[in-house]
């Protein structure tokens, strides 16, 4: 019977470990704005991401203006430059901010950005190849740049909420249960094997939850860009997750052996002995 308490208390252990972990995550990368804003702009860096941006923008510019389908493909290039320029980085950082306050606060409204003072350089391509479709996209049209429809991104606003808390409760009841599953299994090689399962299960629970998240974020996405655009971001955030979920395996493991070699040492003396 205190056998099964012991690998329930371990189980219980592992889930604490689990939860703390993925608290402090989001506490620390999701809900504080500094860092979400960071990982964001790192993100949106990426190449493949401005090429999704790009996409998107174009896609609305040709919504409104059929015409410009003819230039469609040097636009999204153009696009896609532009939001790789220093002067640029600035629209990046506001639309990190917008997307943190979206998945924060739950609002799903659009992102939308202000490109009136680069209306030259991207009406310069088009006037050099069609005068006249350059003179179709009115000065207005910049001041409202749509990068992310409604709807397109996870609500995290009561994650956000108990985030802190619960990352603080976790780490000291898991801290509390470690010790008293040592103290509660007389046999201490077998306290730190059980100690070493509750940090592999973790770890593994970890590795479960990173691929099963994004799988749930891209179900989101509208359109091919869209997911480019959350798979980018939400890889780039994910990474303290996926070395988080292989160092509790590694740690597990030894503490594991650790516990068995103690156990077969003890229990080596205890034969001789007897």
């Amino acid at each position: 019977m205190k056998g099964l308490i012991a690998v329930l208390l371990a189980v219980l252990l592992s889930a604490l470990i689990y939860l703390g972990n993925f608290s402090w995550w989001l506490d620390t990368h999701v809900v504080e704005s500094n860092a979400f804003t960071d990982e964001t702009v790192t993100a949106l860096n990426q190449e493949s991401a401005r090429a999704a941006m790009g996409e998107l923008i174009v896609d609305r510019l040709v919504g409104e203006f059929p015409l410009l389908i003819v230039v469609r493909a040097n636009l999204a290039s153009l696009f896609s430059e532009l939001l790789a320029s220093p002067a640029l980085k600035e629209v990046l950082v506001f639309v990190a901010g917008e997307i943190h306050d979206r998945i924060v606060t739950g609002s799903d409204e659009a992102i939308v950005v202000d490109l009136g003072d680069y209306r030259e350089a991207i009406v310069g391509p088009i006037e050099a190849v069609a005068p006249r479709l350059a003179a179709l996209v009115p000065q207005e049209w910049f001041t409202t740049v749509v990068v992310l429809e409604d709807d397109s991104l996870p609500d995290l606003s009561r994650q956000a909420r108990w985030a802190g808390p619960v990352k603080y409760l976790s780490i000291i009841g898991a801290l509390a249960l470690a010790v008293f599953l040592l103290r509660f299994v007389n046999r201490r090689g077998m306290g730190v094997s059980l100690v070493g399962m509750a940090f592999l299960l973790a770890g593994l629970a970890t590795a479960v939850l990173v691929p099963g998240g994004k799988a749930l974020a891209l179900a989101r996405a509208q359109s091919p860009s869209v997911e480019t655009i959350i798979s980018n971001t939400y890889d780039q955030f994910t990474g303290y997750l996926k070395l988080s979920a292989l160092v509790f395996a590694l740690v597990g493991a030894g503490l594991i052996a650790i516990g068995v070699a103690r156990w077969a040492e003890v229990n080596g003396k205890n034969t001789t002995g007897a």
